[in-house]
């Protein structure tokens, strides 16, 4: 069968970070496209990735995505990546609630099952803590932080929860929270070139098994 990729995200999914290749989703659209040994191209891949969205953003802009790059003679593919966003502290709150969050992720899963297409969500990446993000400092948390008297991993809660609804409802989940190492970002962030081809290796052999 024909397949029709639809890749939703946030600015990791838009490719910041790798100026060589334009990140995972570019590189594995190649890879995908060039799989095809014919003139005839037999797999469409379709990149939407938002820089700065969350949750919020992606289920008011799902409808739209989704309609302007489905193909009713394929089969449809949604990968979704998004949450890293979500977990951006503002006064001591999250941008959103773990407990929104997930609902919106409700909201979005049903939407694309109802349209009959397949559904992949990415767990979320890490970030290295000890990074200095100049353009937007402390406003991200991945693991405990005691200068922060933080208790709980935040971006692990979150891809905790992410897991746990997946397979409450039987989505397919692909965890990323061990993809990438310290060397592997430019900003602590977002991934560097590297970065992003480990996660492109962690999907294309996701979507081989």
């Amino acid at each position: 069968m024909n397949n029709n990729y639809i890749i939703i995200g946030d600015s990791i999914t838009y490719g910041i970070g790798d100026f060589e290749s334009g990140g995972w989703a570019s590189i594995l659209k190649q890879y995908i496209v060039n799989k095809d040994d014919s003139k005839v191209c037999n797999n469409y891949v379709h990149i939407a990735g938002f820089p700065g969205a969350t949750s919020t953003d992606i289920l008011n802009k799902i409808e739209n995505i989704f309609n302007s790059f489905k193909n009713e003679e394929f089969k449809n593919i949604v990968i979704l990546s998004i949450g890293v966003n979500d977990t951006q502290e503002f006064n001591g709150k999250n941008k959103n609630s773990i407990e929104k969050y997930k609902s919106n992720i409700e909201k979005i899963s049903n939407y694309i099952i109802k349209q009959d297409a397949e559904l992949i969500i990415l767990g979320l990446t890490r970030i290295e803590s000890d990074e200095k993000f100049l353009w937007k400092p402390k406003y991200y948390y991945n693991e405990f932080i005691s200068e922060y008297d933080r208790e709980l991993e935040v971006i692990i809660k979150f891809d905790n929860s992410l897991e746990e609804f997946c397979k409450e409802n039987k989505i397919k989940y692909l965890s990323m929270q061990d993809v990438l190492q310290k060397d592997d970002f430019i900003d602590g962030l977002h991934p560097n070139q590297k970065g992003h081809k480990k996660i492109f290796e962690r999907i294309k052999k996701y979507l081989n098994e």
